[in-house]
Parts: C-alpha cells; structure tokens; sequence
C-alpha cells in the first residue's frame, strides 16, 4: 500500500470513488472544481494498492482565528473492501498536517470507509471532530 499525494494525472481516477458518495456529482463538475481549486486551495491524497486507487482523501489547509492553520478533510472515501485502510490514511494525515505546519486536523460532513474507531484521539467539534497537536 502506498500512500501519497496524487499527480495532476491521477485526478480523474479519483472521480470514480467520489461518485459513490457524492451522487449528483458529475465528472464535468469534479474537473472544474479541481482546475479551480487544485492544488491551491484542495489537493488529494490517495492510497494505492497496485497502482489502484482505493482511497481518496481530499483536504484543504485552511486558517481561522479560533483555531489557526489546520487540514480539513473534507472529503473522505474507502473503496469497498478497503475500509480498513482508513486508519492508515488517517495517521498520514496527522503526519502531512504537522508537515505543513497545521495546529490540528479536521474532520466535517459525510465521509464512507471512515468509522469512529479510526478517529481516535479526535474529539467532537460542532459537525465533525477535531483533533489537536
């Protein structure tokens, strides 16, 4: 398993697995949104098993005056049969954050592969979790 942020190449491989969770989601929407907002604003971190993508975790480093700089996952999903990878992806998320010198790591809305035993040492934050450094 490899785990890394995907090239500009990988993208579109990744509307396959966003699809499952976000229905309405065309392919025509995801690549606009994704030349608007990659790799500025949202970039993509992908776990690989074989070359295959299993994994899509799409974050955004963000910064508040609550909290400071932080990575917000906002998007979060498993290929079936691959959910217990997420943990995995989740502690190389606590470990990208730190690299870009985020305070915390956010977690909001609806995510599929993602259970509460692999947010641990997260805690409830308004719709989501947090989990500070």
């Amino acid at each position: 398993m490899q785990i890394r942020e995907l090239s500009p190449s990988e993208l579109t491989e990744g509307y396959l697995l966003v699809s499952t969770l976000r229905l309405d989601l065309t392919v025509d929407q995801y690549e606009a949104f994704l030349l608007t907002c990659y790799p500025k604003e949202y970039r993509v971190i992908g776990a690989l098993e074989r070359g295959n993508l299993v994994l899509y975790a799409g974050v955004s480093i963000r910064e508040n005056l609550e909290i400071g700089r932080h990575l917000l996952i906002d998007d979060f999903i498993a290929s079936e049969g691959y959910e217990n990878v997420s943990s995995e992806m989740i502690d190389f998320l606590n470990d990208y954050a730190r690299m870009h010198k985020c305070t915390c790591l956010m977690i909001f809305g609806r995510h599929k592969g993602l259970s509460l035993k692999d947010l641990e040492g997260f805690r409830p934050k308004r719709d989501g979790f947090i989990k500070t450094f």
